[in-house]
């Protein structure tokens, strides 16, 4: 193709350089390998990029043009050596010849280069800021200490000890640091203070500590040196022009060796006049010359010069990157004009073209002619979208064009937004932001993942409020989604705020949303919380019961100042009580005065505790099974879920511990049921979690107590234990306490203070997030509590591994492997040996441990063991264990507040609960003076937990989403008899005492009685109009409620309304086991359960293992979960801990919903289908297919055992009950403890005789 190229070669000539095509070198080197060429004439960059060898090699002039320094330099050493050593080839020549060119002056320099061996130096020092700061960012380097410690790695330490002289240190200073400490330590003091001065980093001259700044982050990311961040600081305003922007760009120090040469002027003058955005300078300025090179290369401008498209070259290869640097400083300080331009000046460099220009330019596949018409026309791209292809054709006058530039319109990415807004406090409102993508999807243009970036800005667009990266990935681009997020308002209300989305690639791609604040009401300001008074701790005597004391006696002598303060309300009175204070505060044992008050009065008084979490439930039965049934003699039951058992425990306890759930169950039918109207006293735990998931049923089962004793006219005593509540007189009021005895103490009242330390990561990418605080972890354990016991919370099992890991890893680096042990290594083995898994072994070995769902109930209480006793000094543990732990650290790190939810297919915040309750843990009372906790997060979630963790919460009702079921099981047993009794019913809630308070919160526009009662009818009329459709219950007159069999089903069996009516619709004469697991699936009830990250190729795997294969699954779907998960349990397959436990909550709800398919197959008289679901339960509950032998229920019987026994005729448990006990012997061959397993079966199976007479057989006809 290179015409010079054709005219050589006949000759035996050939030339070579970087403009060529890469198939005209290609055969260039080939000619030349083969001796076809005998004269290879090439450019310098040859010698390093190809391997040629020749016999004689000659180097031309030894002058060169660098960009970088703008002008003529000679040839490098390195350069010289490497020409040079492409003469003589190795196979046929015994010397090679080496002729160099040069200048008169450089001669004797060139001499010396090949003739002596001179050390090569090091460069380092010029550059040493950015290195540290780059060191610093990584995390490898926290301090001056550090910093001298990696220096002693470098190439300029060790010349710096050869030849200290060169590097101006004299020799008195050698002797007297021989391994330079001190002129280490003065480098890094020096290039730190250059990096505090620009900001890169906060540098602690007392201590020698280094704190990495966002601006610090972005200049190592972005390769920026930090002369061109201080010009940076120095320049950018919120207000400057795109004149200024290109300007400031100009004056970045990368370009500080630029000179505008002679020749080059005319051609600049010509540029300089054709480019679109002025230039102030004169072109006799090198800042005129980089930002003219800038704007022709965006214009696509042609150059002539070879000096000046080198420049161009050098000056775009950083373009991209330098803006990019200078988009994220503006979009960090809120700038919101700036950072739009600066964006849009990204994109541009990137595609070439100005943002004026035609957006359909950014399809390189269009036509040039096509996309110029369209520019003429001068038709607002916009209106593309309304037209159809025939029209765009018809437009431009190119029929046969309409159909391409029809579908190139809409490949173009656009969004459609809404946006629902929640006030939370006066100076916080909740966004929930829908983004639905409205474009067509081609991986060739979009690739398999589209940017964007969410911005909140102001009323004045002048101040970025809330900015968030969201990535829309191919596999969801069909799907809807939610972003939820928080953002400050100001007093006076301003008129509105703009919610901007904008592509992180594509011009012209943005959707703007006004957001009107004209209806927006502010939640009422909320009372001060209680002050903490100064008394003298209580001793545990001023309980005056020996019996009551020796609870506590060998556990503390006094009371703590929060229990000190409540205990005369809580143990001296009967008044409904509520206890506000952080987790740790001691709430339970507040409880407990409650408790034993009872129990001073009443002996044989009942009390009921709920708490929301099955995991605190259990923790609690443990220790009050100790304290009050083993000491106390009290009967001390936990709630099983199981309808007859739990009445029998009702029956016979004394303290009965139960979740909302179960308690629901049970006291929905309190008017048949006089032991749940004979509770004495009702404590509630955890109260703040009404604003949870599971909140209603808590809010309900509270609404009804206070119900109950008002009907019964006995009161029954209410104490709530919550965290600390901004609006607590709400909560207080709605459960009946009066104002002396409502107790919301400030979180920062605790009786360990707490030292919280927040850090944000500015990474969007999760697991890129989590990789880079691997190391702050490590560094954080070390400064905070490098002795005392370590609680780290992770977001999965996976990472807790992966955490256990890096710590220790960070340990081996610091050559100190087992500074986390503190026991002998032989101690630990006894417990080792209790372990299964390898990895857990090896980190406890080393002093860290890890818990997740997949351990054992045994494995956990062993690794607890070790870290509550002090062996182990480091925990890592996954953030759904944060309620079931019992045990406390020093120091709790929360790594990262983002868990995957696999239902919407985004990583989605830690409920603020968790986090609260993860810092709680952060308390040893006995031998802390102060607890540490340290939140490593998003940045832009910073404010969010410095609002919420050093203030108290507020908290609001979920009730009116999800009001159904509780109205239908009010109506099954007739507390609901109309819609006025609905409306009364909802005024015991804590929603009705909150819709006055947060109108906009609950969709009221205003607070008058008028808004109020128009809002509660509106809410009940759809409610019930919602349960009549789905024949749950019949409305008569427009007034009047009756329940019907379906609702009596869902009520009785606690199952949720859409579940019930799903049944009765799937249902039908001809329902076999497989439908039947298909609707059983599909139940409302397995909506949650949850799916994690990459879950769905194991669930894919699983899909063709199972009997019963599934048409068109999708496999993020929880329901198609649940499905292939019971098939899995049937058939018995082995399965990893978490689908195993998934599998587990799956089962717990799967009986009650088969039992609903049998009433509800059986109302409607269909004897097989009635039969097959009967069937199901005795499967689901034996783990195996009705196919299978019966003899597979038996315990310890494998596939052998039942063909040994298929073999000799026996087929059922009757067969093995009726053998002779030697011959049984012979044929199981079990040992005799698994012997007595099958014989205590064989005696419990159910064999029951039926017998019959048809009465008065006469009468019948």
């Amino acid at each position: 193709q290179n015409l010079e190229l054709k005219d050589l070669l006949p000759y035996g000539f050939a030339i070579h350089h970087a403009g060529m095509t890469r198939v005209d070198r290609t055969l260039v080197e080939d000619l030349f390998a083969d001796k076809h060429i005998q004269v290879l004439v090439s450019t310098a960059t040859l010698a390093w990029g190809v391997n040629l060898p020749a016999h004689t090699v000659i180097i031309k002039g030894t002058q060169v043009y660098s960009p970088e320094k703008g002008r003529w330099t000679e040839l490098g050493a390195l350069d010289i050596l490497q020409m040079l050593g492409r003469a003589g080839r190795p196979q046929y020549d015994t010397k090679g010849e080496g002729i160099l060119i040069t200048s008169h002056g450089e001669l004797q320099y060139y001499l010396s280069l090949l003739n002596q061996q001179l050390p090569i130096e090091s460069q380092m020092v010029a550059k040493l800021p950015d290195m540290l700061n780059a060191e610093a960012v990584l995390g490898n380097v926290q301090n001056a200490k550090d910093a001298v410690n990696w220096l002693g790695y470098t190439y300029l330490y060790i010349r710096m000890l050869r030849s200290p002289t060169l590097y101006g240190i004299s020799h008195d200073d050698l002797k007297a640091d021989p391994l330079l400490e001190q002129r280490r330590l003065d480098l890094v003091h020096t290039a730190a203070l250059m990096l505090d001065k620009n900001n890169l980093v906060k540098y602690d001259k007392k201590t020698g500590n280094f704190q990495v700044t966002e601006l610090g982050r972005i200049a190592s990311h972005y390769y920026i040196t930090n002369e061109t961040v201080q010009t940076y600081n120095q320049l950018l305003k919120p207000t400057l022009s795109e004149i200024e922007l290109f300007r400031v760009f100009s004056l970045s120090s990368e370009f500080r060796n630029i000179t505008v040469r002679e020749e080059e002027k005319l051609e600049l003058q010509k540029l300089l006049e054709r480019v679109p955005i002025p230039v102030k300078e004169s072109i006799e300025e090198p800042s005129a010359k980089i930002n003219v090179l800038l704007q022709a290369f965006i214009s696509q401008l042609k150059l002539e010069g070879f000096a000046l498209m080198a420049d161009m070259v050098y000056v775009t290869q950083s373009a991209g990157r330098l803006m990019r640097a200078i988009f994220e400083i503006v979009l960090n300080r809120g700038w919101a004009q700036l950072t739009d331009k600066t964006l849009n000046l990204c994109k541009m460099i990137d595609k070439r073209m100005w943002q004026s220009m035609c957006p359909l330019r950014q399809f390189k596949k269009l036509p040039e002619e096509v996309v110029k018409k369209i520019e003429k026309k001068n038709f607002p791209f916009e209106r593309l979208y309304d037209l159809n292809h025939n029209e765009i054709g018809e437009l431009i006058r190119m029929p046969k064009m309409g159909k391409t530039i029809h579908k190139y319109v809409h490949l173009f990415p656009k969004l459609e937004l809404s946006v629902h807004l929640q006030p939370i406090t006066r100076s916080t409102l909740k966004v929930e932001l829908t983004i639905a993508p409205d474009f067509q999807w081609d991986e060739k243009v979009h690739g398999s993942s589209e940017a964007f970036w969410i911005l909140v800005e102001d009323v004045d667009s002048e101040v970025i409020l809330h900015h968030e990266y969201f990535l829309l990935k191919a596999k969801y681009a069909q799907d809807e989604h939610l972003v939820t997020f928080f953002v400050p308002v100001f007093e006076p209300l301003p008129p509105q705020y703009f919610i901007r989305v904008v592509s992180d690639r594509w011009l012209s791609c943005e959707t703007q949303l006004p957001v009107s604040f004209r209806h927006l009401i502010l939640p009422e300001k909320y009372p001060p919380p209680t002050e903490l008074l100064d008394l003298q701790p209580l001793p545990v005597s001023a309980l005056r019961n020996s019996a009551f004391e020796s609870l506590y006696q060998d556990k503390f002598p006094f009371f703590n100042p929060i229990q000190t303060q409540v205990f005369n309300t809580v143990y001296n009175s009967d008044d409904n009580v509520f206890v506000g204070a952080p987790t740790g505060s001691g709430k339970t044992i507040c409880a407990e005065f409650a408790i034993l008050r009872m129990l001073l009065q009443n002996s044989e008084g009942r009390c009921v505790y709920i708490t929301p979490m099955e995991a605190l439930a259990e923790q609690v039965f443990m220790d009050w099974y100790e304290k009050f049934q083993e000491r106390l003699n009290k009967k001390v039951v936990l709630l099983t879920g199981e309808t007859s058992t739990d009445l029998k425990l009702l029956g016979k306890g004394n303290i009965i511990i139960s979740t909302p759930e179960k308690w629901d169950i049970l006291s929905r039918r309190w008017k048949q049921r006089k032991n749940v109207q004979n509770v004495n006293l009702f404590i509630v735990d955890e109260v703040h979690l009404i604003g949870g998931e599971n909140g209603p049923v808590l809010e309900v089962i509270c609404s009804r107590m206070r119900y109950i004793s008002s009907q019964i006219e006995r009161p029954i005593r209410i104490v709530a234990l919550s965290s600390s509540l901004s609006n607590a007189k709400d909560v207080a009021h709605w459960l009946g306490c009066s104002a002396t005895a409502t107790f919301n103490f400030h979180p920062n009242v605790r009786p360990v203070p707490l030292e919280l330390h927040i850090q944000g990561f500015n990474i969007s990418h999760t697991q890129t997030r989590l990789l880079s605080m691997a190391k702050p972890v490590y560094h954080a354990v070390m400064k905070h509590s490098p002795k005392k016991p370590v609680l780290v919370f992770v977001p999965s099992r996976k990472q807790t591994r992966l955490t256990a890991i890096n710590i220790l890893t960070s340990c081996a680096s610091d050559v100190q492997r087992h500074r986390f042990l503190h026991c002998a290594e032989k101690d630990l083995v006894p417990y080792l040996e209790k372990l299964s898994d390898p990895t857990l072994k090896e980190t406890l070995v080393n002093g860290v441990g890890y818990l997740h769902e997949g351990l054992t109930a045994m494995e956990r209480r062993v690794v607890e063991q070790l870290f509550s006793s002090g062996a182990v000094q480091v925990m890592v543990a996954s953030r759904s264990l944060c309620w079931g732990m019992n045990i406390s650290a020093h120091l709790v790190i929360i790594m990262d507040t983002q868990y995957y939810n696999g239902k919407i297919h985004a990583y989605v915040d830690y409920p603020i609960y968790d986090v609260l309750q993860m810092v709680g843990h952060a308390n040893r009372p006995l031998q802390d003076d102060e607890g540490r906790c340290v939140i490593m997060c998003q940045g832009s979630k910073k404010d969010f937990f410095k609002k919420f963790l050093y203030e108290p919460l507020p908290v609001e009702s979920h009730l009116d989403h999800c009001m159904h079921d509780h109205f239908n099981a009010e109506i099954v047993t007739k507390t609901i008899e109309n819609k006025q009794d609905a409306v009364d019913y909802l005024t015991w809630t804590f929603l009705y005492r909150r819709m006055t308070q947060n109108p906009n919160y609950y969709n009221l526009q205003g607070v008058s009685h008028r808004h109020l009662s128009d809002h509660l009818s509106e809410l009940v009329e759809q409610t019930l109009s919602d349960l009549e459709q789905s024949k749950c219950i019949s409305i008569e007159d427009e007034m009047d409620v009756a329940p019907l069999n379906l609702g009596m089903i869902a009520a009785y069996y606690y199952i949720n309304y859409t579940t019930i009516e799903l049944f009765s619709m799937s249902l039908n004469a001809k329902t076999k086991v497989r439908g039947l697991l298909e609707i059983i699936s599909n139940a409302a009830e397995y909506e949650n359960i949850p799916i994690r990250h990459h879950e769905d190729n194991l669930l894919r795997q699983l899909s063709q293992k199972v009997p019963h294969k599934l048409t068109n699954p999708k496999f993020n779907d929880p329901h198609v979960k649940t499905n292939l998960l019971l098939q899995a349990h049937l058939s018995r397959m082995q399965l990893s801990a978490e689908l195993q436990s998934d599998t587990e909550e799956i089962l717990s709800k799967a009986i009650r919903l088969i039992q609903a398919c049998v009433d509800v197959l059986s109302s409607n008289g269909w004897l097989s289908p009635a039969l097959a679901a009967m069937e199901l339960a005795q499967m689901v509950t034996q783990a195996m297919w009705s196919k299978d032998s019966y003899l597979k229920q038996l315990p310890h019987f494998t596939s052998e055992h039942i063909k040994r026994c298929t073999d000799k005729g026996v087929e059922s448990v009757f067969d093995i009950m009726e053998m002779e006990d030697e011959e049984r012997t012979a044929l199981l061959q079990l040992p005799e403890a698994q012997i007595a397993d099958v014989a205590r079966f064989c005696n419990r199976y159910p064999n029951i005789e039926l017998s019959y007479e048809v009465g008065d057989r006469d009468s019948i006809r």
